[in-house]
């Protein structure tokens, strides 16, 4: 028996965090378990979705949110850190106050000089130990480059949330493990009534294995993508199977993206070009190509 098992970490007053942004979906449930486990914060979520696009995703109505977004408005923050600090040092101070901060991306990639970013950042974990506050950081480690992370990861802890999971592993087969996988997923129906494609969280490579890999496949599946592309890696050395996953999971990744897209733009399309469209992102076909087309319309 191979069990992979966690928990979900309770939140330290002084203690900034960094969490590997998954996508909405992990993301959500994420900050559920969190919000159960620590019943003596009070959750701010600063996120680079406006507050309309935030409530089809996570459940906000035991938060404080705000938007991080060149724009003018209420709870509205400019993509600076400075901008960031300055909200947290304002915020009232007889409470445990925990920021959730989606989109230091934004803020790096808007940034003229990046050791003046990590002094500013340096400078925000220093405040925060004086502050009845806790703060995260939740990032895609890839779109920064190697010594950025280095450097945060050496400033801050990780926060790592997981769910209790246990599966058999012998010589396992997709079919072994497709009961275990339909009795935890449930999807929505998207527009081409298939299932609604969700955001699922990236494998690492350590500890990634075969085992792991048969599960990720039934999900996919379970979400009507064909992922045949990937069986081959089934009879791979780890390295190269894992070399091929990340391969599709990208392609994965942009056709949830995709069918996000039109999904919350349906009453504008045209309803047999989606249903044709639908079948080739399901397929992860053509991707470029409807990427030109659906992400280039007039909004």
């Amino acid at each position: 028996m191979t069990s992979l098992t966690g928990s979900t970490m309770e939140v330290s007053r002084g203690n900034v965090y960094i969490y590997e942004f998954p996508g909405y979906e992990q993301f959500a449930m994420d900050i559920d378990l969190l919000i159960e486990t620590n019943h003596n914060c009070h959750f701010n979520l600063i996120s680079r979705l406006p507050a309309r696009r935030l409530l089809d995703k996570i459940d906000i109505s035991s938060m404080e949110t705000y938007w991080l977004a060149n724009a003018k408005g209420t709870h509205v923050i400019q993509p600076l850190l400075k901008d960031i600090t300055a909200m947290i040092y304002q915020k009232q101070k007889n409470q445990f106050n925990f920021f959730i901060i989606d989109g230091l991306e934004q803020v790096y990639e808007e940034c003229d000089d990046v050791d003046a970013l990590l002094t500013e950042i340096t400078h925000l974990v220093d405040g925060i130990k004086s502050l009845n506050a806790s703060a995260m950081f939740c990032i895609d480690s890839l779109a920064f480059e190697q010594k950025f992370i280095v450097k945060l990861n050496y400033l801050t802890q990780r926060m790592d949330i997981k769910q209790d999971q246990e599966f058999e592993s012998t010589d396992l087969q997709i079919e072994d493990v497709e009961e275990h996988v339909e009795q935890h997923i449930e999807f929505e129906l998207g527009i081409d009534g298939g299932p609604r494609m969700a955001y699922l969280s990236r494998l690492p490579e350590i500890g990634f294995t075969r085992e792991i890999l048969v599960k990720r496949i039934l999900q996919w599946r379970r979400m009507g993508i064909d992922v045949s592309g990937i069986e081959p890696a089934l009879s791979y050395n780890e390295d190269k199977a894992y070399l091929l996953y990340r391969t599709i999971e990208e392609k994965v990744r942009r056709a949830t993206e995709l069918e996000r897209f039109i999904h919350e733009n349906q009453d504008l399309l045209d309803v047999t070009q989606v249903a044709i469209d639908m079948f080739r992102i399901r397929q992860l076909t053509g991707l470029d190509e409807l990427e030109q087309r659906y992400y280039s319309l007039p909004s």
